[in-house]
């Protein structure tokens, strides 16, 4: 079980209180973005880092 620090939880109450007021075309649209935004985190996080040339 992992704990959420007190910040987290007021940053979910506020995107919570932001969805809350947006039109149901709007909410689809934001889920969709995030998650593709959580597709390419997914995708970059499994890539070896290539060192940087100087």
């Amino acid at each position: 079980m992992q704990v959420r620090t007190r910040r987290e939880i007021d940053e979910g109450k506020r995107i919570s209180e932001l969805f809350a007021t947006l039109s149901e075309e709007t909410k689809t649209m934001a889920i969709v973005y995030l998650s593709a935004l959580r597709d390419k985190e997914i995708a970059d996080g499994g890539k070896k880092k290539e060192p940087q040339e100087v």
